[in-house]
């Protein structure tokens, strides 16, 4: 029997459904945002071909100049409140092999949404960590990316 593990992070954030999910869809918008949440991480490309079994292609660039290409293929996309797509990286030494994001869009309240993101599928736990680090930088800027065009 082959074990997998999981990662949930959850974030309340001052925006509709329809907002967030342009913004994890739309490349125009990842750019403003898709990236880790620390000095000298950049955004270097977002390409999305939106449709079950449209594949994508996300990247962020590290302080050392080092490109960071996470890919995969939508699985389901309920606009908007439910987006489902393989996930794996490009460079072979940080490969995880095809593991499963799912991000869910709830309503909170007026103009808040929760939003629950779900990685699962890990065949090693050892890296659930990382991924759950970097999950949680990219909706901090995800957040505050929304904040400031919605000041």
């Amino acid at each position: 029997m082959t074990t997998t593990h999981s990662l949930r992070v959850s974030r309340t954030i001052r925006a509709d459904a329809e907002t967030l999910f342009r913004a994890w869809t739309d490349p125009d918008a990842l750019r403003h945002w898709w990236r880790m949440n620390e000095e000298g991480w950049a955004f270097a490309f977002a390409s999305v071909d939106l449709r079950v079994g449209g594949r994508y292609r996300l990247a962020m660039t590290d302080p050392a100049g080092r490109t960071h290409v996470a890919t995969g293929e939508y699985r389901q996309i309920d606009r908007p409140t439910r987006l489902v797509f393989t996930w794996d990286w490009e460079n072979p030494p940080d490969r995880v092999g095809e593991t499963l994001v799912t991000v869910e869009l709830r309503a909170a309240g007026p103009g808040t949404t929760e939003l629950v993101l779900t990685h699962e599928r890990f065949a090693d736990a050892a890296r659930i960590a990382g991924h759950e680090n970097g999950w949680t930088q990219v909706l901090t800027r995800l957040d505050h990316h929304v904040m400031e065009e919605n000041a």
